[in-house]
């Protein structure tokens, strides 16, 4: 830990190590029931396969036979039998292999050893000095997890991002400059949050990406002159594709002096939108064109 470390500096690095031991549950749980079903479905139909013709005998396979060239009906059985077989038997080194129960058990206990140090944190029962050296302590135990920063080039770590645009708020009439404000949490170091107007199905991503304070909170002053009816303000969370693809889009507008419309595209989630909000300017100058 860096001298300048403090309590909420602390919090936020157990929170992001929470956040990747979820993403590492949530990825590897159901790839490990995957196997394990693969594993029991498969043993199931070589056993069946191979216990017919042993309880039917030589009637049975006779039988069997009738269905096609002499032999060749029982021995595609067999050879079905061993398929079934090989893929239950690779199903299971495979679960074996990766030690997954292992590893998720191990996962699931360090999350609950940095969910009662948050809380201690969070309730001030705990020094500093201790908090960290108790979180230096569980690290190794999930030493297979990379760290949030790592995952987060993973599109399923935007899931987590929460957050709320505080102002303005619906239905309120903005000046064409806007002074925007909320709180984030869950932002990893390779995500980036935007804010933008939305009409219809397209976007319009202001000036800069955001960037949140200790506490959560962030503010933003944005510039919007050009909607001429009712718009949507949005709260996007980008990783760092979508992250370069705004900022390429705001490079070409700003040479060109064209803003034009984007729509949606991948690596991109919408994390808190504000509806109907109007131009006070807009709505000035239609009431003096109506009188």
């Amino acid at each position: 830990m860096g001298k300048s470390e403090t309590p909420q500096t602390l919090l936020k690095r157990i929170k992001d190590r929470r956040r990747s031991i979820k993403a590492f549950i949530k990825h590897v749980e159901p790839k490990g029931v995957r196997l394990t079903n693969v594993n029991i479905v498969c043993g199931a139909i070589a056993t069946l396969l191979i216990a017919g013709p042993a309880i039917g005998g030589q009637t049975l396979l006779d039988k069997i036979d009738t269905f096609g060239p002499e032999g060749w009906s029982s021995r595609i059985l067999f050879i079905l039998a061993s398929l079934f077989s090989l893929a239950s038997a690779i199903a299971a080194n495979l679960y074996k292999s990766h030690d997954l129960a292992a590893n998720l058990n191990k996962a699931r206990a360090c999350d609950a050893k940095l969910d009662g140090l948050e809380t201690l944190l969070e309730l001030d029962k705990i020094s500093l000095d201790d908090a960290a050296t108790q979180y230096t302590q569980f690290l190794p135990d999930i030493s297979f997890i990379g760290d949030s920063s790592t995952l987060s080039r993973d599109h399923s770590m935007l899931d987590w991002v929460k957050g709320e645009i505080t102002q303005p708020h619906s239905s309120h009439s903005v000046p064409d400059v806007i002074t925007c404000s909320g709180w984030a949490e869950g932002v990893g170091s390779n995500l980036h949050l935007w804010l933008a107007v939305q009409l219809k199905n397209y976007i319009w991503p202001k000036e800069g990406e955001i960037f949140v304070d200790d506490d959560g909170s962030w503010s933003k002053t944005i510039h919007e002159e050009g909607a001429t009816e009712s718009f949507s303000l949005c709260l996007f969370v980008a990783n760092k594709k979508a992250d370069k693809q705004i900022r390429a889009w705001l490079d070409k507008c700003d040479e060109t002096g064209n803003y034009s419309e984007l729509r949606r595209f991948p690596g991109l989630r919408l994390v808190y939108r504000v509806d109907d909000l109007h131009r006070k300017k807009l709505i000035h100058n239609q009431s003096l064109s109506h009188n």
